[in-house]
């Protein structure tokens, strides 16, 4: 639970809300993956905390670590010390330290750790009420009694001065947030508690008392995991004074550079912004791989100075206009803009185009929005996908990325033939296929909607949906469509747990993109934006404008999917976009025989599976047999008829086999990536009645599938290409 409060009646602080958003900034990034509740300011009174504290100590959750955190005022009255509140009093400030060792202490019998982290450094403004005085280090030292590894508090306080800030931010959370973001790292790529104190203490040591710490002295609690691993031996004078005088030669000879290159307008576009790119790179490379091999020098005063100072030759250069030459090609236009930065189309040599995504220079020294823009990047990188926007490489100089230009506009601006039902559907098949792609490699998009999607006519007149922008964070969604609501109102695209409990897991989960599908389906049917709060009126246009499609029962299935994945509790979502893709096949199989019988002949089986699962054009068939390739290309399918029962029903075999393109060589070779797929098989198949697994003999992976009692009609061809989408879910989770 995360606690900052700035709007104190009468003694107002004016770093604690910002201090509590980074710190649960922190805790949602995937190396801790935390479920986070954040009170702020007027939610955080004495008995909301209190309520929140004892769901928390006295529930049913075990195992794993509670952590607390406070950014306020911290009080003492009489004996006691306090903890104060919003709607704290003169003679009740708010949570007493006896009361919170004890919820610490009950809480211990559930969770492995518990871990209390306080910044009460704020007494220079506090509170100048009767017998109480500022909260002091003695105080938490005397009060919370000595806990071993289980119960765990981290706290600073100030007793005499006005607590400094750093950009709105209190100096004790700001070097524990630079610790948390990975400063404070260990040998084994963990964030420890320990490691953290250590780590702050150093960088404090100058401006702070040294911080209380009580517990874990022997590093075992792990909040963070799975971070870069700490490199290089701790610096000495020498090395430091060497590092220092090749910093400040290289950031003066650019600075130098700049001025000759950047300073005029018409020399920037021609040639500037090139060299100083060039020039830039390895300079932003060098200073990065010195502080990976000696993380000590982000201590250091004038290390600190000058990287502010390659910040800001970055930030210049994150200026570009139409008509500059880059190192990739000339800018020929703006392609659009988001939360983390604009996007530009280049064309290079021999007219080839490219887009570059270059983040917002002025907010090169939010750390935690940096680092989410490079996973973004990472994301992309490793999701190898024909609907998915390849990325080439990261750029150091302005900070960004390159990657391929797609010909056609995003899905607001492209056209759609609304009046082709099955297209229509088509569409959003696609597009969810490729959000599922992303899931089984365990990336969630989180930021779903029309503008995120580009569109391109292919070949055979199918529009093709390409995916971008993975670097948008669940938690900045709110930050980003604040920015962006004049832009067809694409905050009504993220769930509710994104905009109100950005910090909970349920906002990292499958279900997020679940719901933004189901918004861009009412977009994709209606051409219009559906509305984030007023449902019932959204249903009542998708209930209008399907009027007019060839068949009620796919009209009826695409509203209650609707009603299902936008509703406001994640359980009671389609858990899965497979779910959710489901319902539009169904849908469309409807759609496809709408003229007709529900009945299909056993000849056309085949051919009815590989249309309702790859699109026209997709696949090749005969009476007994269809071959098709999953959208990725990374696993060949095979459909075919076994033999028709007594009752008139098909008994049929799947045959999946990877193919060259998926990337990760050992599935081909190696038995223990074999294994993996086939348990993860197992379990697919043992939701699924009627249906049993067989291993392949091909030397790539192979497995089949025997599917019993398939019905010759609409609902026999849903439930074999439901099949076929788990077991391609399951193969390409490499």
């Amino acid at each position: 639970m995360i606690v900052g409060i700035d709007s104190y009646p009468g003694a107002p602080l004016f770093g604690c809300v910002n201090d509590a958003k980074d710190v649960a900034s922190c805790l949602s990034l995937e190396q801790y993956d935390f479920d986070s509740k954040l009170l702020l300011n007027g939610q955080a009174t004495r008995s909301n905390i209190r309520r929140h504290l004892h769901e928390l100590a006295y529930g049913e959750e075990e195992g794993g670590t509670l952590l607390f955190y406070f950014a306020g005022h911290g009080q003492v009255l009489g004996q006691g010390g306090h903890l104060v509140t919003h709607d704290g009093e003169m003679y009740d400030p708010g949570i007493s330290l006896g009361d919170m060792a004890q919820i610490m202490e009950s809480a211990s019998n559930n969770f492995d750790h518990v871990v209390t982290i306080l910044d009460c450094c704020h007494s220079g403004s506090a509170y100048s009420w009767t017998n109480s005085r500022p909260l002091q280090a003695g105080d938490i030292e005397r009060e919370v009694p000595a806990v071993n590894e289980s119960r765990c508090i981290l706290a600073a306080c100030r007793p005499e001065e006005e607590a400094e800030e750093r950009r709105g931010r209190g100096i004790f959370t700001d070097a524990l947030t630079s610790a948390m973001l990975g400063d404070a790292v260990n040998w084994d790529g963990n964030i420890t508690l320990l490691g953290i104190y250590e780590y702050v203490t150093a960088a404090l040591s100058s401006e702070i008392q040294t911080p209380v710490f009580k517990g874990d002295i022997a590093g075992t609690v792990v909040l963070g995991s799975g971070f870069p691993k700490r490199e290089g031996p701790p610096i000495d004078r020498s090395e430091l004074a060497q590092n220092l005088a090749k910093a400040h030669h290289l950031v003066d000879q650019y600075h130098y550079l700049q001025l000759t290159e950047l300073s005029e307008r018409n020399v920037r576009l021609q040639q500037g912004s090139k060299t100083c790119s060039i020039e830039l790179e390895p300079v932003v490379n060098w200073f990065e791989e010195t502080e990976k091999a000696l993380p000590d020098l982000r201590r250091n005063s004038d290390w600190i100075n000058l990287v502010a100072r390659v910040r800001e030759f970055r930030k210049n250069l994150a200026d570009i206009s139409v008509g500059e030459q880059t190192r990739f090609g000339r800018v020929i236009r703006h392609l659009g803009h988001g939360g983390y930065g604009h996007v530009w189309e280049l064309e290079g040599d021999g007219g080839k185009r490219y887009a570059m995504k270059v983040f917002h220079g002025n907010e090169l020294d939010d750390e935690v929005k940096v680092r989410r823009f490079a996973n973004g990047y990472n994301n992309m990188r490793k999701l190898e996908h024909p609907y998915i926007v390849r990325v080439h490489e990261m750029l150091a100089a302005p900070y960004g990325f390159l990657m391929d230009s797609i010909p056609g506009d995003n899905l607001r601006k492209a056209y759609i033939d609304r009046g082709d039902p099955e297209s229509v559907l088509q569409l959003m098949i696609d597009i969810c296929e490729t959000v599922q792609h992303a899931h089984s490699q365990q990336v969630r998009h989180r930021d779903i909607k029309p503008e995120n999607i580009i569109a391109e006519y292919n070949g055979d007149g199918r529009l093709a949906p390409y995916l971008t922008d993975f670097d948008l964070a669940y938690h900045e969604t709110n930050r980003t469509v604040t920015t962006n609501i004049g832009v067809g109102g694409v905050i009504n695209y993220a769930a509710p747990e994104q905009l109100f409990e950005p910090n909970a897991r349920t906002a990292r989960s499958e279900t997020v993109d679940v719901f933004s599908l189901a918004q861009l389906m009412f977009f994709v049917i209606t051409g219009r934006d559906p509305s984030g709060e007023n449902f019932t009126k959204n249903v009542e246009i998708l209930t209008h404008d399907l009027a007019s499609w060839v068949d009620d029962r796919a009209a009826a299935t695409l509203i209650n999917l609707y009603k299902s994945s936008t509703s406001k509790q994640p359980s009671e979502r389609p858990q899965t976009v497979v779910d959710f893709v489901s319902e539009l096949r169904r849908a469309e199989s409807v759609i496809q025989i709408a003229s007709g019988t529900d009945q299909i002949p056993e000849g056309d089986l085949c051919r009815r599976i590989g249309h309702l699962y790859a699109g026209i054009n997709h696949y090749s068939a005969t009476e007994g047999e269809c071959r098709m390739n999953s959208r990725s290309g990374q696993v060949e399918i095979v459909a075919r008829i076994k033999n028709i029962t007594p009752r008139g029903t098909a008994s049929m075999e799947l045959e999946c086999a990877v193919t060259d393109k998926i990337p990760v060589p050992s599935l081909k070779s190696g038995r223990s990536a074999r294994d993996s797929i086939n348990i993860r098989l197992d379990k697919v198949v043992a939701r699924l009645p009627g249906v049993q697994r067989h291993a392949g003999n091909k030397g790539a992976y192979q497995v089949f599938f025997t599917i019993n009692d398939v019905t010759l009609n609409v609902t026999g061809v849903n439930r074999v290409t439901d099949i076929i989408s788990a077991a391609v879910a399951g193969i390409e989770q490499w």
